[in-house]
């Protein structure tokens, strides 16, 4: 087959510049493909979408893609297959889009990868206590050389995760060598699955009241929103760390607020109900919050669109995709329409 006409929905800006550079412009150089780039600034009706994708083989979305739908879909009958360069891909594909037989698939892996690491250096923030007692830079803290002595080792610590998806599965392979006893709570993880990773497979209510450090890492769904709320927050253990870098919804806000104002236990959060984080929000001003800038996914970004182009190549010549998404999977994924503030 002949090389594939190729679309990059990204309208002009940072979002398409970030993603196709370095790496990725290398890539598709050395496999011979040429990306057709929107050069559509503005909004654009799903007629001029239609429009878009007249002939279009391979479709590369990313973040603010619209849903591709039976009308953005109504002049595409050309289109094959979809590389989603970001993660979710809920937002972006539709029951007409697999209906139509198009294959989809995301650099999710990637990104959960570089989530689970974050999620691990986090991990062991909490388990040493390090905020108790460390100096940054021109901080004011003082040194507490017996505070060094307050600390869990991880073989001797008790983690627990909510969800059971790309980045779950990776923190649990990089905790696991540390020896911490591991807690999953997830109705899609079967007793089967939770011996062959050796976690225990449990309810929320338990990951919360036992876990030294607690992980959020569901998808974001209308079941799971707000999940966590006051009377869940209670069960958390005096001491224990609830860390956020999935999606800020799952935990209502307020109870959050109110519960750490209680300075019981500790939280650290990647991501919050409207970004960027406003500069008078309470949690700026908690002794026991630790804020990082929605930027856990970071540090493979380059490689996104790459991986994307590696899979058009597969599937172009007839190998198998290594990176694919079926409907079953994609309506279990984070909706970022349930998000108040940025996707």
């Amino acid at each position: 087959m002949g090389v594939p006409n190729i679309f990059f929905m990204a309208p002009p800006g940072f979002t398409r510049d970030w993603f196709w550079r370095g790496a990725s412009r290398r890539r598709a150089e050395e496999l011979g493909y040429v990306v057709r780039l929107n050069e559509c600034a503005g909004a654009m009706a799903k007629s001029d979408w239609a429009e878009q994708l007249v002939g279009v083989e391979a479709l590369l979305t990313t973040w603010g893609s619209p849903r591709l739908d039976e009308e953005i879909l109504s002049k595409s009958s050309a289109l094959k297959v979809v590389g989603h360069v970001g993660g979710s891909v809920a937002n972006i594909v539709s029951p007409a889009l697999y209906e139509r037989g198009v294959r989809v698939c995301t650099a999710n892996a990637l990104m959960a990868r570089t989530v689970a690491e974050w999620a691990l250096m986090m991990s062991m923030v909490a388990l040493r206590r390090l905020l108790s007692y460390a100096q940054f830079g021109a901080s004011s803290r003082a040194l507490d050389w017996a505070g060094t002595r307050v600390n869990t080792p991880p073989a001797h610590a008790t983690v627990g995760i909510w969800g059971y998806g790309d980045v779950a599965r990776e923190l649990i392979a990089l905790l696991r060598p540390l020896g911490p006893t591991l807690l999953v709570c997830d109705e899609y993880l079967s007793p089967e699955q939770a011996v062959r990773e050796g976690v225990e497979r449990t309810a929320l209510e338990d990951v919360l009241s036992r876990a030294d450090v607690i992980h959020c890492l569901t998808g974001l769904t209308p079941h799971t929103k707000g999940r966590i709320g006051a009377a869940e927050l209670a069960l958390i253990k005096d001491g224990a760390t609830l860390i956020n870098c999935g999606r800020a919804p799952l935990i209502r806000e307020e109870d959050l607020i109110s519960g750490l104002r209680q300075e019981r236990f500790w939280a650290i959060m990647d991501v919050y109900e409207n970004e960027p984080l406003a500069s008078d929000h309470p949690y700026r001003s908690m002794p026991n919050v630790v804020l990082t800038p929605h930027n856990a996914g970071c540090g493979r970004d380059e490689y996104y669109l790459a991986a994307m182009l590696d899979e058009f190549a597969r599937f172009f010549s007839g190998q198998e995709l290594q990176m694919e998404v079926g409907w079953d999977r994609a309506s279990l994924m984070t909706d970022s329409s349930l998000l108040r503030g940025r996707s």
